[in-house]
C-alpha cells in the first residue's frame, strides 16, 4: 500500500494482510517438483510405489508441448507412472483427490499417489487488482494418498460439477437506463447461479460428512480457499456451526489465494504448526469456476515424523508440503 500498487480500501474490505509472492525466475512447475519431492520424502513413499501423479492447476503452465504432470513425474518419482494433468481451476486439488483415491482403491497393494499444485500470478497481470475479493498469492503444494499408514486418514471425498452457467454474462450497465434497472438484470442473470452455487457447495460438504459417518460438530478445523471477508458465504458457515477461528483465515489472509492449492496449503499449515493432534476431523472444502464443488474429510492419525523446520525444508521441503494417506 506504501508503493500505491494496493489500494488501502481493498485491505480494509477484504482482510489480506500480506501475500505470497515467488520473486526468483524458475518455471510455475519447478515448486511443484520441490513440493513433491518433500511429500514423498516426509511420507517416506518409494518412488516405484507411486502408481499416479496428478497435477492440478488454475492457470496454463509452460509451453504447449510442455505436460506438467509429465515434467513433474519425471522429476520426481522418475518412475513409469501414469502422469494426468487436471485442470478444475479452485478445487484440482480436492478433485485430484477424489480421483486418485478411486484409482488406488483399485490398484494392487502397495501403491500410491503423487498429488501436486502449482499456481503463480500471470505476468503482465496486477495481483492486487485483478480479483474481486481474490488476492492472488503463489504457491506449490504437494501431498502423497497411499494404501498404507500416514500422518492423515483420508475418510471421505464428494466432488459435485455443473457447468450450466459457465457462459453466464454480468449485466453492462451502459445499457440501462438507470442504476435500478441495471442490479434489476443483473439479480436476474446471476440469481439461478448463485442459488445452485450455494445448492452444490452445501451437497458437497453433506455427501462427505455422510460418506465418512460424520456430523458437522465432528469436524475440529475446516480448510476453505483464502478469499477476502466480503466473498465469505456466512449463510453456508452459519449452517454448519462453523466459526472462523475454526478456519485456517488467520494464516490464509498472509499468504492470499493460492490456486488449486489453497486446501493442501491450509491442511500443511495446520499439521506444522501442531494446530491439529490424532484423533481431529479436518474438512477441506472448496470451489472452482466451470463449476466445480469439492469436500475431502481427513482424520488426524499420527504425529508427524518431519517437524516443518528449517532442518526439515532443507532436505527439500518447502513451506507447502505435506504427506497424507488414504
Amino acid at each position: 500500500m506504501a508503493d500505491g500498487r494496493c489500494d488501502p480500501e481493498f485491505r480494509e474490505t477484504h482482510g489480506y494482510l500480506s501475500v505470497s509472492v515467488l520473486e526468483d525466475q524458475r518455471g510455475v512447475l519447478d515448486p511443484a517438483v520441490e513440493a513433491g519431492r518433500a511429500a514423498l520424502s516426509r511420507a517416506g513413499v518409494p518412488a516405484g510405489e507411486v502408481r499416479l501423479v496428478v497435477h492440478a492447476s488454475s492457470e496454463t503452465h509452460g509451453p504447449d508441448d510442455l505436460p506438467p504432470a509429465s515434467y513433474i513425474q519425471g522429476r520426481t518419482v522418475g518412475t513409469t507412472a501414469l502422469a494426468v494433468e487436471l485442470r478444475q481451476a479452485c478445487n484440482g486439488a480436492l478433485a485430484a483427490l477424489e480421483l486418485a483415491a478411486a484409482y488406488l482403491s483399485t490398484a494392487p497393494a502397495p501403491a500410491s499417489a503423487l498429488v501436486t499444485t502449482s499456481d503463480r500470478n500471470p505476468p503482465g497481470t496486477d495481483r492486487y487488482r485483478a480479483g474481486q475479493g481474490e488476492l492472488a498469492g503463489d504457491a506449490a503444494t504437494a501431498v502423497v494418498l497411499s494404501r498404507g499408514a500416514g500422518v492423515a486418514r483420508l475418510l471421505s471425498t464428494a466432488v459435485v460439477g455443473d457447468g450450466r452457467y459457465l457462459g453466464t454474462v454480468a449485466a453492462d450497465p451502459g445499457e440501462y437506463p438507470s442504476r435500478a434497472a441495471f442490479l434489476a438484470e443483473q439479480r436476474r442473470r446471476l440469481r439461478p447461479m448463485l442459488r445452485a452455487m450455494s445448492t452444490h457447495e452445501r451437497t458437497s460438504v453433506e455427501t462427505a460428512l455422510a460418506d465418512a459417518g460424520l456430523v458437522s460438530a465432528d469436524i475440529s478445523r475446516w480448510v476453505f480457499a483464502n478469499v477476502g471477508q466480503f466473498l465469505v458465504d456466512q449463510e453456508f458457515r452459519k449452517r454448519f456451526g462453523i466459526a472462523e477461528s475454526m478456519t485456517t483465515w488467520e494464516w490464509g489472509r498472509t499468504v492470499g489465494h493460492l490456486g488449486a492449492g489453497n486446501q493442501l496449503a491450509g491442511l500443511t499449515h495446520l499439521v506444522e504448526t501442531g494446530a491439529v493432534r490424532v484423533g481431529d476431523r479436518v474438512a477441506l472444502c472448496g470451489n472452482g469456476v466451470g463449476f466445480s464443488y469439492g469436500c475431502a474429510i481427513l482424520e488426524i492419525s499420527t504425529e508427524p515424523a518431519w517437524d516443518g523446520t528449517a532442518n526439515d525444508r532443507s532436505r527439500n521441503a518447502r513451506e507447502f508440503d505435506t504427506g497424507a494417506s488414504r
